[in-house]
């Protein structure tokens, strides 16, 4: 078993600011197994070197970039003139708006599925970016440090708008890459993002195999590993999530939001909120 140390978020984050923080490593030292409460962003920029878990090691080199999520143990050795840029970030904590980036296969397969499927795809579908698009994010995040440098009238809110865009931007570079080796995980991506797309209706089994490509038993196994739950489960709590958000407006009927997530019956949507949020939509709103 590898000892590990645990990386604390309030260590790299100050209270007062935004929970983004650029560290560039040139060189990048071999450093022992460890886990944070935090994710990061991993850009390699030249060099070699392995990256390693409690159970499995990579080979990483220029243009890798991968995301590290909660709590995976993991490490750098047997370096050759690593330099990497590490981007740590609490989404939790940004709150930042979803629009529509939750409709993006590439960023559910880059930020959720990818860092959890890694072991499993022995690193195979990690993005990697040419030298422009190196160019590209390497330039946003240099406009973030400025910001912070500065910390100019509205840095915060410029740096979480950059943060964003760099978001979407690997997203869809991720989108761009999605080649025979990322498939797999892509169609699991496009997947969430059908069910993202569709909580306005009720969705059948039928329709999430025809758009993964899977059987059943796989396509279950993979939501239980990225999930903990099945597919329609998930699709489930999503209309509820987007019922909470409804709720909180508190321009439309219980009625009527039960109408707009595809329920025909309001009773029954009361039933399936209470069963997931612990309350009833009327005593959230009330609550809230």
């Amino acid at each position: 078993m590898y000892e590990r140390h645990h990386l604390m978020g309030k260590d790299f984050f100050r209270s007062d600011d935004i929970p983004v923080k650029i560290l560039k490593r040139n060189p990048q030292p071999d450093y022992p197994v460890h886990s944070h409460d935090f994710s990061e962003l991993v850009l390699i920029l030249d060099g070699k070197g392995t990256h390693f878990t409690q159970k499995h090691s990579f080979q990483v080199s220029r243009g890798d970039l991968f995301v590290i999520n909660g709590d995976l143990a993991h490490g750098y050795k047997d370096l050759e003139n690593l330099v990497l840029i590490n981007i740590l970030f609490d989404l939790e904590k940004l709150k930042l708006p979803d629009w529509d980036i939750s409709r993006s296969p590439g960023f559910h397969t880059l930020f959720t599925i990818e860092p959890l499927l890694r072991e499993t795809s022995k690193f195979s579908s990690r993005l990697k970016l040419n030298r422009d698009q190196i160019r590209y994010v390497t330039g946003l995040l240099d406009e973030m440090e400025r910001e912070e440098c500065h910390k100019r009238e509205g840095y915060k809110y410029l740096t979480a708008s950059l943060f964003m865009q760099l978001i979407a931007y690997l997203s869809r570079a991720y989108a761009g890459n999605a080649g025979s080796d990322h498939s797999s995980l892509y169609q699991l991506g496009e997947t969430i993002s059908f069910i993202e797309q569709n909580l306005d209706r009720n969705i059948t089994i039928r329709e999430l195999l025809e758009v993964s490509h899977m059987s059943a038993s796989t396509l279950n196994r993979a939501f239980q590993k990225i999930t903990g739950t099945s597919p329609l489960d998930y699709h489930l709590k999503k209309k509820m999530d987007r019922a909470c958000s409804l709720l909180l407006k508190r321009d439309s009927s219980i009625t009527m939001i039960a109408y707009d997530l595809g329920f025909s019956d309001s009773n029954y949507f009361s039933r399936q909120f209470r069963k997931i949020i612990g309350v009833t939509p009327r005593e959230f709103r009330k609550r809230s």
